[in-house]
Order: C-alpha cells, then structure tokens, then sequence
C-alpha cells in the first residue's frame, strides 16, 4: 500500500500529477495527502482507479510529488510537466506528454465560439496580455461569440460587450463541458484552463512568453509575440489562420 503526498493545489499543477498518480495506482492500492484546493480534480480521476486519501493504516511506501522539484528536472530534459513527475519519483518517462484520464458528466451548458482565460494568480505581469487588448479582440470579432472564465477574486468586468458572457467560480464539470463545447477553441494564458485544455484535447491558442517547455501546452497554437506588445488585430489574423 502507497501513500503520495500532492501537496501543490493549483489546478494546472494537479492536473500534471494525474498521469503519475494514475499509473502507481495501476501498481499498488493508492492513497493521497491532497492539497484543499486540488479537490475539484482528484473527484474526476476514474473511480475504477480506487484510489482515495489518507487513511490510518501502515503503509508500505510512502512518496511525494514536488511541482517546484520536477520543474527542475524539466529545465534539464525538456520535459512537459506530465512527464517531468515520472522523472522525479524515478520511473520510465513516457515519449509524449502523457494526458490525465478524467471521467465527469455531460452537463447542459451554452455553446460559445471560444473561450477566453485571461487570468492567473502565478505568472508576472509581463507574461500576462493587456486587458485592453482582449476588450479591442472581441470589439473587433462582433461575429463570434466569448466565454471569458475566471475565478471569484478576478475581475468580473474584465471585458464587455453583447458577444462576451461572463463564467466565474463555477464547478470545474461545467468549465470542463464548456470548454469541450467550444466551437473554435480556447484562447488563454500559461494558466490552469490551458492545462485542462491539454489534457481534455481542446484546441488552444496559447499566449506564451515562457521559453522553458514544463508549462506550455505540447498541443496548443503557441501564440509567441511578447505579450505587452501584442496587437488584438495580430492576434486576429492568428485566429483566423488555424
């Protein structure tokens, strides 16, 4: 019996332990020490998987996953972030990124052209894209329909307009359906909705200044212009290419 210590609770980083968490419970019974915050996610991983948290037994082997540890290893290898956990608990690392298994429920949700994701509570302000830009692309694609998501603590007048329709705090099954729904794709930064764009096989245009491999979604449209500069009318053209 194995018990792995998760304590890093941002939803892009959970999401990037499932694989692994996945593939030791296929070898022994499984129990975790998650963090309050990965909840949301550790529901979605597949029951059949009968992995649950911790309970007081003795237990044979006891691990831990470290995101800033593994993030380490990945500046070394080039490793995504799915495959970097491999590495740091010493176990074969799979060619390609690896994608979390999640099983969650259909739900009736309103359909969009794309969703937008245009916070993050961890990355610099130099690697986010200016507010007025995001405002200037919707202003400028009346045609097409928004989805902007966030959390509570962001800003719920982020952008506006008769195309946009707000997405805040809701349950991560709803988030997770919306984004599957979307007609056109994903547009965001190096942020949790990206990650689970990875891992559902959403299309993503990504807006990324990151050079190191670990955070970027392997999969998105990797949109690489420094951010601050970047035009809504450049960006446009991107979308209208892909």
């Amino acid at each position: 019996m194995t018990l792995l210590y998760c304590k890093d609770g941002l939803i892009g980083d959970f999401l990037g332990f499932v694989p692994v968490i996945t593939e030791l419970a296929k070898q022994d019974e499984l129990h975790l020490v998650i963090h309050p915050e990965s909840a949301a996610i550790f529901s979605l991983i597949p029951k059949k998987l009968n992995i649950s948290q911790q309970q007081p037994v003795h237990y044979n082997r006891i691990l831990k996953l470290d995101a800033y540890e593994a993030c380490k290893i990945s500046h070394i290898h080039n490793y995504y972030m799915s495959q970097a956990h491999f590495a740091y608990l010493g176990m074969p690392v799979p060619s390609i990124p690896p994608k979390a298994e999640l099983e969650y429920e259909a739900v009736d949700v309103a359909l969009f052209d794309y969703i937008l994701a245009p916070f993050s509570r961890s990355l610099p302000s130099e690697q986010h894209w200016p507010k007025e830009q995001w405002q200037k692309l919707v202003d400028q694609m009346p045609q097409y329909s928004f989805c902007i998501i966030g959390h509570e603590r962001d800003d719920h007048h982020f952008i506006a307009g008769n195309n946009v329709t707000g997405m805040f705090n809701k349950p991560i099954v709803q988030i997770i359906n919306v984004l599957k729904r979307a007609r056109r794709g994903l547009i965001s930064i190096v942020s949790g909705p990206s990650h689970l764009a990875f891992h559902l096989g959403v299309k993503n245009y990504l807006l990324t200044n990151q050079q190191m491999t670990w955070g970027n979604n392997p999969d998105a449209i990797q949109v690489r212009d420094y951010l601050p500069a970047l035009t809504a009318e450049r960006l446009s053209t991107i979308l209208q290419t892909f």
